[in-house]
């Protein structure tokens, strides 16, 4: 009896210890492929590094300093600033300009008048002055004279003025400035009027002395140093002459061009600190 039941004892133990072999070489195989695996993950880490996160963006970062303007580029920097509103750096009132001029007349085809004239002025305001002109002329023939006489048996009656003396006022109302060879000239348009005498050649003869005369003009002032213009004015110079060859008194016109440098006292313009 007792060897029946260790008989059926030891069949019993049997399966038991078979199932728990099994389940160990199971967990075995899981153990062994889990090892396997391990080498291949290390294998992508060493292909792949981590990627560096960026730094992080602080409100607190401040732009470096900008580089100094090299000395030169400073002077191009403020010289080619430009004032948007700039004020008037030529200024006349309470100064004298004193002009040398040369005169042509324009307006005679048969007789050129050409002359020597000393003009000055005094400002009384900036735009305002009163003037004093002395002319002396003298009269040329042109070969039209000669083509007249010979040809078509012509008599030109005509007026011989000597010299003359004028006083004017000048009024300028425009001002502006002009490019001229890589520089900039102030300039004034002016008007003017005003009244004097002329002396004629047959002023003497009659012994009437000179003849009223009344001027009318324009001209422009091109600035080019503060104490220095070139003045150029276009003159009508209305008397009454009798022409030779005649006895008859006749209004004449005569019309100048003239040309010449100014030089004003004093030499320095309270303006010039606004450029």
């Amino acid at each position: 009896m007792n060897r029946l039941q260790a008989i059926v004892l030891a069949l019993c133990i049997a399966p038991a210890s078979a199932l728990a072999q099994n389940q160990e070489d199971a967990g075995l195989g899981l153990d062994l492929s889990g090892n396997e695996k391990k080498p291949q993950e290390e294998t992508e880490n060493l292909a792949e590094p981590p990627a560096e996160e960026p730094p992080p963006l602080t409100s607190t970062a401040e732009a470096p300093p900008a580089e100094p303007l090299a000395p030169a580029e400073r002077d191009v920097t403020l010289d080619d600033r430009v004032k948007s509103v700039q004020r008037k750096v030529y200024l006349k009132k309470g100064r004298f300009e004193l002009t040398p001029l040369i005169s042509l007349s324009v307006n005679d085809p048969y007789y050129t008048k050409v002359g020597a004239a000393v003009r000055g002025a005094y400002y009384l305001a900036d735009t305002l002055a009163v003037s004093a002109r002395v002319s002396a002329m003298q009269v040329l023939p042109e070969d039209d004279v000669r083509i007249a006489k010979r040809t078509f048996q012509s008599r030109i009656f005509f007026s011989v003025p000597q010299w003359s003396a004028m006083g004017n006022v000048e009024w300028s109302p425009l001002y502006g400035k002009v490019a001229f060879l890589n520089d900039i000239l102030h300039f004034d348009a002016y008007l003017l009027g005003g009244m004097g005498v002329v002396n004629t050649q047959m002023s003497g003869e009659e012994g009437r002395g000179p003849s009223l005369a009344a001027d009318l003009g324009i001209g422009m002032r091109f600035v080019a140093r503060d104490y220095l213009a070139v003045n150029v004015a276009l003159i009508n110079t209305s008397y009454v002459d009798q022409p030779l060859n005649t006895s008859k008194g006749a209004t004449q016109n005569l019309m100048t061009l003239n040309a010449g440098i100014s030089f004003f006292f004093p030499m320095k313009s309270t303006g010039r600190e606004a450029e």
